[in-house]
């Protein structure tokens, strides 16, 4: 068993009660208000996100792996897990389609995926931490699963065609933790996802949606 201490803004949210669970309000950006957490703590995951921008890399993926990476080296600890997305390296876009690339990745999520891009250099240089960079596609908030999870490190994305291009927060989640002791992922930037075919228009209607949930 894990015990896991949850770093949130609100604790009121958290209906989660289990006996290995403790959930402690943290300003993320606050590096002292990181320290106690990180210096008690084995291995770190961080399932952050942030609205897009428009004109920059959203910032805030690289000052927070600044902070951990720090804190990390202070204390001697090495493990850490980030879930970030497919597609953060934009040398990855030109396989993917027209519709896909023009409205989603560069008018919806570019900015994201540029600024978790620049956390991923960041910590590249980091020779004193074991990371894995988890890349899954678009989120949806179905259950977990027992299905395989299909895993591509020479790119920002699963290359396989048989892979479907939805994952569960729930599926990512177990992901992350079944590599938590897995030396083969250290130092990896992993894409994930699960064996299916999606049909076209559900990609785009999920795109859509993610849109209205960004802008609206």
């Amino acid at each position: 068993d894990h015990h896991v201490t949850a770093l949130v803004r609100d604790p009121t949210k958290i209906e989660t009660v289990n006996e290995n669970l403790e959930v402690a309000k943290c300003d993320i950006f606050d590096k002292n208000d990181l320290r106690p957490h990180v210096e008690k703590t084995d291995v770190i995951l961080s399932c952050l996100g942030f609205p897009p921008t428009w004109s920059q890399p959203v910032p805030y993926f690289q000052e927070i792996g600044t902070s951990l990476s720090e804190l990390m080296k202070e204390f001697g600890k090495r493990r850490v897990i980030f879930m970030h997305a497919w597609y953060t390296n934009r040398d990855s876009w030109s396989e993917v389609d027209f519709i896909t690339r023009n409205l989603f990745l560069k008018l919806v999520i570019g900015q994201v995926l540029a600024g978790m891009r620049q956390c991923e250099e960041l910590l590249e240089t980091a020779e004193h931490l074991d990371y894995t960079f988890v890349l899954p596609p678009g989120l949806t908030n179905g259950p977990v699963t027992e299905k395989d999870v299909l895993t591509d490190d020479s790119n920002c994305y699963v290359k396989d065609p048989q892979c479907s291009m939805r994952m569960s927060r729930a599926d990512v989640a177990r992901y992350m933790l079944d590599v938590v002791d897995d030396t083969d992922s250290y130092r990896k930037i992993r894409a994930i996802g699960l064996k299916g075919v999606d049909s076209y228009w559900d990609v785009i209607k999920d795109q859509l949606d993610e849109f209205k949930r960004l802008f609206f």
